[in-house]
């Protein structure tokens, strides 16, 4: 009998995500400048850090996690709760989207500071 998909809690996948982008210490764009959750580089952004490599194909990219927000469905979704991470629960998604911002908005050099205060305000540090 096969045992039911383990989903990563919010604590696993922020400890995951941070442990990528601290370790990547770049950020995952094309040529453009656009984020992308794969580069052309292998670089990962942190939502691309959580999609398994057998899932990842170039029709997820193009649409932010923000979107999904409101969205209820989307291969991106689907790619991540295959996953193991339940993107179709907000508050997933809404950590998610933090994450998101801190890799996409953010210096790398202010990337521990503000993921340590991200965990501080999750409780997950």
């Amino acid at each position: 009998m096969l045992s039911p998909m383990t989903m990563l809690s919010p604590k696993d996948i922020y400890e995951r995500v941070s442990e990528h982008l601290l370790t990547q210490r770049a950020v995952s764009e094309d040529d453009n400048g656009s984020c992308r959750l794969r580069s052309p580089e292998g670089r990962k952004c942190a939502i691309g850090s959580l999609v398994r490599d057998d899932l990842y194909e170039p029709e997820l990219e193009g649409v932010g996690i923000s979107y999904y927000r409101h969205a209820r469905d989307g291969k991106l979704l689907r790619a991540l709760y295959a996953s193991n991470v339940n993107a179709y629960d907000p508050n997933i998604i809404d950590l998610l989207i933090e994450l998101e911002e801190v890799h996409d908005y953010a210096d790398i050099d202010a990337w521990p500071e503000l993921l340590a205060a991200l965990g501080k305000r999750h409780a997950f540090v």
